[in-house]
């Protein structure tokens, strides 16, 4: 029985992390799922969310958004649309962000069907905003 796990973490850009760990964490589309060596294989959605694994003994974090990830043996993929680590999010930046999303979710007054467009959209980058706050702070 193995212990460690092999993630791999993929954006349409580039492949950002391939590390052995113990654990990892994803923000599943319906919630967080822990994975510990010899899980049971599947595929699931990822939302924007903390991922979370260890590395040299250290919990390491990355703000992912939106994509998929697979379990297939001692192996988790994962593929994302933007993977950010703490440390290269300008936090000012991001509130910033979060600031006028929230304006534009609380300011809009046009037609029913476009605002909810439009508030989806809104609610989107809002929760992105707050993500990356959240990874670079950690």
């Amino acid at each position: 029985m193995a212990d460690r796990l092999t993630l791999e973490v993929l954006t349409p850009q580039s492949q950002v992390l391939t590390v052995e760990t113990p654990w990892v964490t994803i923000p599943g589309a319906m919630g967080e799922l822990g994975v510990l060596p010899e899980h049971v294989p599947l595929v699931t959605t990822i939302d924007s969310g903390i991922l979370q694994y260890e590395e040299n003994g250290q919990r390491q974090r990355a703000a992912v958004h939106y994509g998929y990830a697979q379990v297939r043996g001692n192996h988790v993929l994962l593929l994302a649309e933007m993977v950010e680590f703490g440390v290269h999010i300008d936090r000012r930046r991001a509130e910033n962000a979060e600031r006028r999303a929230r304006e534009e979710l609380h300011g809009e007054t046009s037609e029913q069907s476009e605002t909810r467009e439009r508030a989806g959209k809104y609610e989107a980058k809002l929760k992105r905003a707050l993500v990356r706050q959240q990874a670079s702070m950690l």
